[in-house]
């Protein structure tokens, strides 16, 4: 027994000395291999699989105007740019289709006195890099706002307002005086603290967050999807490109367009109205022809409006009936003010003491004539042209000028340079209006130059009561006594118009009330990858 153990002992070691270095590689790979069942792969396989996911995650290109820029809502000036930061951030609070104002960022905020607010914030909100939203954010945002050195867009939102840190869920506002109109201002933006701004990236609260920025694109991701901008220096650059195939998608198109995007085919065109947008025919009151009410009353009334909506706006759009956004019921009136109508038109004319000598309307030997200016814009043009024909036929001379939107938004209108102004106006859900109405602001926003004192007490007293009911009854006044002046002839609320490749399916605009809106539905999307 003994000499077999010895014997197998000794022919063990023997075979050990000859094959130590296979028996040592061997063990060596058992030890590789472990180390790569147990540490490499764990660590690889989620680096591969994101890899594989984002190469097969699909991308959504959409053409849009200008050139890219990041993102950031202390700065955003134009349309294109602001729809892109609601994308990436969010504010305290937001509106919903129907005109409130709903908490975001904000658990619930609470009206302490009439100058004072308390927000508390939802404790679960993190930045795209993985820092957890707290109250010094939203401090830090507001002191940017305001800081002179900045030249923030958003300054005027917070002018003679302190915000202080209560904890790191809860923050104050204090107002100088009272402000109703205050709370919405919370819906801009908050940016974080921890991303200075000399070393600024984009990085936000939202749904989507930025992954590219190059000099003629932008990119957006979320774990479902890319949603690349293309950049274009003209909008009949990116209507080519549509056509083309280089993109998916592309808004903003007037009514008389559809039909040639239809006839081009291969386009779905989602058509929704715009509830917080006017279309508006602007009276400059400091020139002489318009200087009069009788006059631009007479005007408003010789014009069918009905029929300009059906044929400019297109029949989705609604008839505008003041100056409010659409979802206010309380205050929009069921009855038309200046409904179409000839006969009160030359009667107010006549009472005006002018009149009508060959077909022309006239005082003092001097015939009214006006000059209608508007952009270079279809749906724009097809208005100036309808109520030119509308006027000329009533008896007054009309030319119209056509100018480039650029030189509108740079020259003409920020100094006056127009008698009648055809644009779109958007419109705040809050019914303070003071910045387009009130006296002191005829060199700014209020463009018609309209001065009234008791616009302007109405103006004054509705932005300080925070009852309201109180606040409703102003506005009813104010209203009225705005359109018995007649500054302007608010037409309907236009359409937004987005012409999509038919190989992207599963969209559906819901909940839909500013253009940003129509990526709500983005997770159910189906894009078929062959389009390029």
């Amino acid at each position: 027994m003994f000499r077999k153990i010895r014997f197998y002992t000794a022919l063990t070691s023997a075979f050990i000395r000859k094959g130590k270095k296979k028996i040592t590689l061997g063990f060596v790979c058992i030890i590789l291999t472990i180390f790569f069942l147990k540490i490499v792969i764990p660590l690889v396989l989620p680096i591969l699989a994101n890899v594989y996911y984002e190469l097969k995650k699909p991308s959504f290109i959409e053409g849009v105007v200008g050139e890219p820029v990041y993102p950031n809502p202390l700065f955003d000036s134009n349309k294109t740019q602001k729809d892109i930061s609601k994308l990436i951030y969010r504010g305290l609070t937001k509106v919903d289709i129907h005109g409130n104002l709903v908490p975001d960022l904000a658990e619930n905020y609470k009206k302490v006195s009439d100058t004072e607010y308390i927000f508390n914030l939802k404790r679960n909100i993190y930045w795209h890099d993985g820092v957890k939203f707290t109250a010094d954010d939203v401090v830090y945002t507001v002191e940017k706002a305001q800081d002179p050195e900045n030249t923030s867009v958003i300054a005027d939102n917070f002018t003679d307002v302190s915000v202080s840190k209560i904890n790191n869920y809860s923050i104050k506002f204090l107002l100088k005086e009272p402000f109703s109109p205050f709370p919405l201002s919370t819906t801009v933006g908050v940016i974080p603290k921890h991303v200075p701004l000399k070393k600024y990236k984009p990085i936000g609260t939202g749904v989507f967050q930025v992954k590219q920025i190059t000099p003629n694109k932008l990119v957006l991701t979320t774990k479902k999807i890319n949603l690349v901008f293309k950049f274009y220096t003209s909008f009949d650059q990116a209507k080519i490109a549509l056509k083309l195939g280089e993109i998916h998608a592309l808004g903003g198109f007037s009514p008389q367009e559809v039909g040639s995007i239809k006839a081009f085919g291969g386009k779905k065109i989602y058509q929704k109205t715009l509830p917080f947008r006017q279309t508006v025919v602007f009276f400059n009151t400091r020139v002489n022809s318009l200087n009069k009410k009788e006059v631009r009353q007479a005007l408003s009334y010789a014009v069918d409006k009905r029929l300009i909506k059906d044929k400019a706006g297109g029949k989705n759009s609604i008839i505008a009936k003041n100056q409010l956004g659409l979802p206010t019921p309380s205050l929009n009136s069921n009855n038309e003010r200046y409904p179409f109508d000839l006969e009160t038109a030359k009667n107010l004319l006549t009472k005006a003491k002018y009149k009508n000598v060959g077909g022309k309307w006239q005082k003092d030997n001097k015939k009214i004539t006006v000059d209608i200016t508007t952009a270079d814009d279809y749906e724009l043009n097809s208005i100036a042209s309808l109520l030119k024909d509308s006027w000329v036929s009533f008896g007054i001379e009309v030319k119209t000028t056509i100018v480039d939107a650029e030189k509108l938004r740079k020259d003409i209108i920020p100094n006056q340079k127009f008698e009648i102004l055809v644009d779109f106006q958007d419109i705040s859900p809050d019914p303070d209006q003071y910045v387009l109405w009130h006296t002191s602001q005829i060199h700014h926003a209020n463009i018609t130059g309209i001065k009234s004192p008791k616009l302007d007490k109405l103006l004054e007293e509705a932005r300080k009561i925070n009852e309201n009911n109180v606040r409703i009854e102003k506005y009813k006044l104010f209203t009225k006594l705005l359109l018995d002046e007649s500054p302007a002839i608010f037409l309907y609320y236009p359409q937004y118009i987005w012409a999509v490749s038919n190989k992207v399916g599963g969209i559906k605009l819901e909940k839909f009330a500013n253009p940003v809106d129509r990526f709500n539905s983005y997770n159910n999307w189906k894009i078929n990858s062959e389009l390029f």
